[in-house]
């Protein structure tokens, strides 16, 4: 990696790319279609028109890509883009309280994602999109690219992702459509109503030139129930056994709502059948909110008079192990409690705003657009806490019980006498992101010879983010008093016993508190400024040291050719081409020197040069074979490269960056095997082979920080890394079956990956975070007349879910433990019928069987470390297509 200044003003360059737009710009995807040439009447309808065009996507691209495509507004059943696009084979999403949340590619967080092949994220830490910020029915596709070719923008080593949007050219003339949707989650027993709409028309104007506008809109609300328990990191017990027990349960009911808006514009005016102009306008927000009921309880940390016996485990009576020695059930003495109840609210909005042209002239194909992205995010937390205890200071577990058993002995968790006023807490996050790019590219179409045409382009970008926190947590016990009332005059009126009595009865069978005392009143937990008023205190504002900015400008160049030609007679397609690349990042942060808050500036420069080659040969005519090799690179995210402290100041751990933290790189090699058995059946194979260099790792310190000692995590550059796997996949229907069974069909794709990259916890060669070996999707399709259904089963192995700390001796020494999410499945259901060819009924099961996910500490026995359970989620549907 070179590092070296370089100085290349956006807005100059932007004014200059806007002066030649009029001349210059990249390739047609397709010749601009005659203005007076007949529409085509496509006939087939439903999933299996869906599945034909996302196949010719395939069949048809330079590189290695898989695709989904809904034709009409709300086809898609899955909520928003995460899920849907978990049924790409090499595609594995995590869930986040019921919904899909973070994607990877290939065993890789690290992707580009596009939207309408323009850069889309999140504003945050992070650089990518967050999925669950956009709704699908926003959608008219997304396609997976597992190959770049050089035109494509840089910054993903697991893939690029880009999600389409609808155009009004994308239609023959006049196109309405709708949905409303009535939905339903039975463990948060709530019903929402929500909706999408889409108009678009296409106008001759005088001079034979056309004009075309498209609006899209989607709302959605759901509510949700998500219920937790997660054991704390183990411990070995004080009575020199070597046997490892949980430290303590966090009990959590989380009750919360989503609501997504989007709005998708676009205007298109084409004066000739040589030129076209595009002016995309695209808005999604998320706006959670979460009321949680929660409860905490450790032996752990019992008062004992001896000093020496602080932090320790100590049975009480006799410890059940198993064959192996490892911990199944006991009590130990001692019994620290506590009650929350805490409001989460978050808040997203992303708009791009971009405008193009294309001009095709004489062999060339040109086009150009600048566009500008806008993204923020804010997020308040606050909570109260309260203290509590049992009049026999003991605690149990039992971790042979589906669900494990942990619960205090001898606890009066619903009688206020048994409570004191504890501790609040109060976290504020706000982010903010913003991208202007310009890009111009161009094609030369070559009428002789092995190369039939050259492309050539530039983009440059000029990126923002910054980010603020405060993360803080007070004492708010004020005397000898037990009683609430006694502490803290006017809080026993926002106290009360929380409603539900069922937490995780979903779960299977076992034995944990189920109901307590908490604040009752949400509405007054979101008046943070009253509620700390109450406890004398005020709302902080952001900590400097919680801060910082980050700026990147980059510019890029490539050059590619593409070919056709013959391999031993047989015909041979593909494109070669190289990406250069410069990248200049400065960073502003605030860090505490001797005392002293400081404010640092630092700047480094990264070159990268990313050659890659997409072969395609034709064996038979329905039979394609590709090879592709190519470098990709991922820059690290915003706070890793950024030395200012995160904070969590509940389970005292923190992260700071490391400005001097490298790129990541891959060297890739990649082929693939498809056989097009009709225009919507296909079956297919592909491996793949990624050789990562500077792995990004973490290590952790004991750090003091205001008096307070905190687990620090630091990320550095570690050793090199390797990913390999393989894809299998079908898809089809079975026309030969007699009668109305000829309409049923089987999507089916699996997913091998083995990974060795650094290990978070020793820095020793282990699988990837999140990515599970083994994935696959088993889809069963029917598609006939006025019929329509899908039955969707998507399954991942286990993973690596990160660690915890744990406590190997009696000491006060701790260490990092991995955690393991066991495998599951889920399944989705999809069932429409059409009244008449404009309006349709359907009916959407999600998470049909109630997938109980949980997770172990893998290393100490396998000791239990969380358990979650999700809302069942129902919908019904009625779509209107004019």
């Amino acid at each position: 990696m070179q590092r070296h200044h370089l100085a290349h003003p956006l807005s100059l360059n932007a004014v200059a790319l806007a002066a030649a737009a009029a001349l210059s710009g990249p390739a047609f995807a397709q010749q601009a279609a005659d203005a007076n040439a007949p529409a085509t009447t496509v006939v087939v309808q439903g999933q299996r028109a869906s599945l034909m065009k996302a196949q010719d996507i395939k069949r048809s691209a330079e590189q290695v890509v898989d695709s989904i495509v809904a034709d009409d507004i709300g086809k898609l059943p899955d909520a928003n883009v995460a899920e849907a696009l978990q049924r790409i084979s090499g595609v594995q999403i995590s869930r986040n309280r019921g919904e899909g949340d973070r994607v990877q590619v290939r065993g890789l967080q690290q992707t580009q994602t596009l939207l309408n092949g323009r850069v889309i994220f999140s504003a945050g830490k992070e650089r990518g999109l967050s999925f669950q910020d956009v709704p699908s029915e926003l959608l008219a596709g997304a396609d997976v690219y597992k190959t770049p070719t050089a035109d494509q923008v840089e910054g993903g080593i697991g893939g690029v992702i880009d999600l389409r949007t609808r155009r009004p050219f994308d239609f023959a003339g006049s196109k309405l459509a709708g949905t409303i949707k009535a939905t339903n989650a039975d463990l948060a027993d709530k019903s929402n109503l929500e909706g999408s709409a889409l108009y678009s028309n296409r106008w001759r104007l005088d001079g034979g030139s056309e004009f075309g506008a498209l609006i899209s809109v989607s709302t959605q609300k759901r509510n949700y129930r998500s219920d937790t328990q997660e054991l704390d990191g183990p411990a070995a017990l004080a009575d020199g056994s070597g046997v490892f027990a949980p430290t303590g349960e966090w009990l959590a009911y989380e009750y919360g709502s989503r609501e997504r808006s989007a709005v998708s514009a676009a205007l298109q005016l084409r004066p000739d059948a040589r030129s076209e102009y595009t002016l995309d306008l695209n808005h999604s927000q998320l706006n959670s909110r979460t009321n949680i009921h929660g409860f905490y309880a450790s032996p752990f940390w019992a008062n004992w008079s001896d000093s020496a016996q602080q932090g320790a485990l100590w049975p009480k009576g006799t410890i059940t192990k198993d064959a192996n020695g490892n911990f199944q059930k006991g009590t130990f003495w001692g019994a620290s409690m506590s009650t929350s109840g805490s409001v989460a609210d978050e808040d997203t909005r992303i708009d791009q705003l971009a405008l193009s042209g294309k001009w095709r002239f004489d062999g060339w194909n040109l086009r150009s657009e600048i566009s500008h992205t806008d993204s923020r995010y804010e997020r308040m937390y606050n909570e109260v806490r309260l203290g509590t205890f049992g009049d026999s200071p003991a605690f149990t577990y039992d971790v042979t019980t589906k669900l494990p058993s942990a619960y205090p002995e001898g606890a009066s968790l619903t009688d206020p006498a048994h409570y004191w006023a504890d501790k609040t807490v109060y976290f504020k996050v706000k982010n903010t992101g913003k991208e202007t790019t310009a890009r111009s590219d161009a094609t030369w179409d070559l009428s002789e010879g092995t190369l039939s045409r050259v492309r050539a382009g530039v983009r440059l970008s000029d990126r923002k983010a910054t980010s603020a926190e405060i993360n803080t947590i007070d004492n708010i016990w004020r005397d000898s008093s037990t009683a609430i009332s006694g502490a803290v005059p006017g809080l026993m009126s926002q106290i009360g016993v929380i409603g539900n009595n069922d937490l995780l009865a979903k779960a299977g069978q076992g034995t944990v508190p189920t109901q307590w005392l908490s604040v009752s009143s949400f509405d007054w937990l979101r008046d943070a400024a009253g509620v700390r008023q109450l406890f004398g205190l005020t709302v902080p504002g952001f900590d400097p040291s919680q801060t910082f900015d980050f700026s990147e400008r980059s510019g890029a160049l490539y050059v590619s050719a593409d070919m056709d030609s013959t391999l031993a007679g047989l015909p041979l397609s593909g494109n070669i081409g190289v990406r250069a690349v410069s990248t200049e990042s400065k960073r502003s942060y605030v860090q505490d020197v001797s005392g002293t808050s400081t404010r640092f500036n630092s700047k480094t420069t990264d070159n990268d040069f990313l050659p890659s080659l997409n072969l395609r040969l034709e064996l038979q005519r329905d039979l394609l074979a590709r090879l592709s090799l190519s470098k990709v690179v991922t820059r690290p995210n915003f706070d890793q490269l950024t030395p200012s402290l995160s904070l969590n100041v509940n389970d005292k751990t923190g992260f700071i960056g490391n400005p001097n933290l490298g790129e990541l790189t891959a060297n890739q090699v990649d082929a693939t095997l498809e056989y097009y058995l009709s225009k919507s059946d296909h079956v297919y194979g592909a491996t793949f082979y990624k050789k990562v260099k500077g792995f990004i790792q973490t290590t952790s310190s004991q750090v003091n920080i205001g008096g307070t000692t905190y687990t620090m995590s630091t990320p550095s550059n570690g050793s090199d890394g390797t990913i390999q796997g393989l894809e299998l996949g079908y898809q089809g229907f079975f026309n030969q079956l007699p009668g109305a069974l000829r309409g049923l069909g089987l999507q089916a794709n699996y997913t091998y990956v083995d990974s060795s990259a650094p290990s978070p916890i020793n820095g020793q060669k282990a699988p990837l975070e999140g990515l599970s070996r083994n994935s696959f999707n088993l889809v069963g399709m029917y598609d006939l007349d006025q019929f329509s259904a899908r039955l969707a089963y998507n399954y991942r192995s286990s993973y690596a879910a990160g660690s915890r700390l744990s406590y190997p001796s009696n000491n006060g020494v701790t260490a990092m433990t991995p955690v393991t999410m066991k495998g599951y499945g889920v399944v989705d259901a999809y069932l429409s019928y059409a009244i008449t060819p404009q309006v349709k009924v359907a009916l959407e099961a999600n998470n049909i069987t109630r997938t109980v996910r949980q997770s172990v500490y893998s290393a100490v026995g396998n000791l239990p470390r969380g358990t979650y359970v999700d809302d069942r989620r129902y919908a019904l549907s009625v779509h209107v297509d004019l």
